[in-house]
């Protein structure tokens, strides 16, 4: 359990310094703007791989059993989390409206894995990323941070968030116990 929490702290971290303007500011004037993305990414990576080595690692201790349902919700939340992560980073009209896509998907991402998942681990990994989220969340609210509104919106890019998150959803149906030990069918 350790090496996944160890994983999760440093993912997490790491994704706060965008939080931190002056922070970030520092790092990109000290790097270079590609550098620092290229840093930010590669320990992205290795953090992620951390977390999955942490969690396959970590016994299937029960905490709670998940309602019977929540499997079903997560069925049902799942995609739409993944239409907000893909709306995220095009000019959509959901990013538009819905003013951190991102967030709001990593929360009911992790909300709906809570209910389907009553293990140490998953509580672990779930938790962190809805505490997270939520953190992000009201904190970018706190700062009035919005997405930037140009491009303009364009209904192709919609379709695309909605169709893209939803082959992801598809395949992470189908992969699911293979890519992360607990399948879905």
């Amino acid at each position: 359990m350790n090496v996944l929490v160890a994983g999760l702290i440093l993912f997490l971290a790491l994704h706060l310094i965008p939080s931190a303007p002056k922070l970030r500011l520092a790092l990109v004037e000290r790097l270079g703007e590609k550098p620092y993305r290229g840093v930010f990414g590669a320990i992205a990576l290795v953090s992620l791989g951390i977390i999955i080595w942490g969690f396959s690692s970590a016994p299937r201790e029960a905490w709670y059993a998940a309602p019977l349902w929540g499997r079903h919700a997560a069925f049902t939340v799942v995609p739409i989390a993944l239409v907000l992560f893909a709306a995220a980073n095009m000019p959509t009209h959901i990013r538009a409206r819905v003013r951190h896509p991102m967030l709001i998907g990593l929360l009911l991402w992790a909300l709906v894995h809570l209910l389907a998942n009553g293990e140490a681990r998953s509580v672990v990994l779930f938790g962190g990323f809805a505490i997270f989220a939520l953190v992000e969340l009201v904190s970018a609210i706190a700062r009035g941070k919005n997405p930037p509104p140009e491009p303009a919106p364009r209904f192709a890019m919609d379709a695309a968030a909605v169709v893209g998150g939803l082959l992801v959803a598809g395949i992470l149906v189908r992969f699911h116990g293979a890519l992360f030990g607990m399948p879905l069918m």
